[in-house]
């Protein structure tokens, strides 16, 4: 008899705290299941917060898109101008111990953050010596046979930053990072045949250099091969293999090829389009 009363006395408590416990844990389960659909449904970020997060980071290209959506009020930016000069520094500090240690581009960055809120070809005169001294490292670098030291010495000629205008070095230069494989060189030094190097355009060495880069998978010069063959530029006229360049730069995610392709599609029937796609699938770029 005092057995099963003790028993039951014991047996009370216990079940209410293993009430009280279930209670507790499917509470604090809705809790966090109301807290993370309320994040399911949250607003997607916009294009400066996204930037925002990655200058956070430490990533000074981010910082710099942080300061130009401020300056000019896009990408969702709030009109909060006093923070320009945050980001600027940023990503000044960030590239200045990078250009310390002989890295042109981010020398060139330090340049451009100089000419904050300038428009090209207006240069202030801090901007005008920090593209002197790009061009001194990208020299030095392309001496010592560094593709991208040719690549920005290259691009500096051609338009005149910290230095005059020159063609002929900048094709020079060009020319050089073209056959070390550097894309943006090859399409750089296709405009450069096209206006400006020559007396008169130069349509298909400007072609050569664009396929070139093209297949090396750049997405805009697969576009422009493109386009090459649609306005006949040095390519065979022909709409079906603008079409056929136009969907490899769309299968990189170029949405003006994505545009373009519609727009030839407007022009054939279903089974024109049918057959061209079909060829499309064997379509081998050389």
């Amino acid at each position: 008899m005092f057995h099963d009363l003790t028993s039951s006395s014991l047996l009370l408590p216990l079940g209410l705290f293993l009430f009280l416990a279930v209670s507790l844990v499917l509470a604090v389960w809705s809790i966090v299941a109301d807290i993370a659909g309320r994040r399911r449904r949250s607003k997607p970020l916009n294009t400066y917060q996204r930037m925002r997060r990655k200058a956070k980071k430490g990533d000074p290209r981010a910082c710099m898109a942080c300061a130009e959506m401020l300056e000019k009020r896009t990408g969702g930016a709030p009109d909060k101008p006093h923070l320009i000069h945050r980001y600027l520094n940023q990503a000044f500090n960030i590239w200045y111990s990078q250009a310390r240690r002989g890295d042109g581009y981010a020398a060139l960055k330090l340049a451009e953050i100089c000419n904050f809120g300038q428009t090209y070809p207006e240069f202030t005169k801090y901007a005008h010596r920090a593209y002197r001294t790009a061009l001194a490292v990208n020299e030095a670098n392309a001496e010592a046979g560094d593709i991208d030291g040719c690549a920005y010495a290259g691009y500096q000629y051609r338009y005149g930053l910290g230095c005059a205008t020159d063609y002929d070095k900048a094709a020079d230069y060009l020319q050089r990072a073209a056959d070390m494989g550097h894309a943006a060189s090859m399409k750089l030094l296709a405009d450069l045949y096209l206006n400006g190097l020559k007396p008169k355009p130069d349509p298909v060495t400007a072609a050569k250099l664009v396929r070139q880069a093209a297949l090396t998978g750049d997405p805009e010069a697969l576009e422009r091969v493109g386009d090459n063959h649609l306005d006949c530029l040095g390519e065979r006229p022909s709409r079906e293999l603008a079409y056929f360049w136009y969907a490899l730069a769309a299968h990189k995610g170029r949405r003006q090829a994505m545009r373009k392709l519609e727009a030839l599609e407007q022009g054939w029937t279903p089974r024109q389009l049918r057959d061209i796609q079909d060829r499309l699938a064997s379509f081998m770029p050389a």
